[in-house]
């Protein structure tokens, strides 16, 4: 697949320097989920939380506790984790339902778009409008990619 080139290969340093930046930032604790994970860089600062991708290679490639499944179905109970992780992933999703309805009450939904100096405004206010009532938003630069952020209350 071609995402799994792309991120595991040719942005694998950029992926993982955002999502450092994002970790430090948010602090998560409790049960993590970590949609659209990847060959599963989040994972590697995180290695407790729950990894899902659609893609099976993706999985096969990820060490810990992996789940293949899509964000538009996901085979957890309402409420099941304290911090649902999505970055770089919305774009291939349907809707944000599904990342709402494992969101925990009291939890948080992190959710990032990959971006550039020409585009973030717009990314942002597409992060807004999926995501009315975010409590945070910011932005993390990394050496080929800019991320936008919201943390949004479960």
């Amino acid at each position: 697949m071609l995402s799994r080139k792309l991120y595991k290969d040719w942005m694998a340093e950029t992926q993982r320097a955002k999502l450092k930046q994002i970790v430090s930032r948010v602090k998560p604790k409790g049960r993590i989920l970590d949609v659209g994970a990847g060959p599963g860089f989040l994972e590697e600062l995180l290695p407790d939380a729950v990894a899902t991708d659609v893609d099976l290679e993706n999985i096969k490639l990820i060490k810990g506790l992996k789940v293949l499944a899509s964000g538009d179905a996901l085979p957890f109970k309402k409420g099941s984790f304290d911090t649902v992780f999505c970055i770089d992933t919305l774009h291939l999703l349907k809707g944000v339902s599904e990342l709402r309805r494992v969101a925990r009450a009291g939890g948080r939904i992190v959710a990032g778009m990959f971006c550039n100096e020409q585009n973030f405004g717009e990314m942002q206010a597409k992060l807004g409008h999926l995501f009315p009532g975010q409590q945070e938003s910011f932005l993390i630069k990394a050496p080929q990619e800019w991320e936008t952020v919201v943390i949004v209350p479960g």
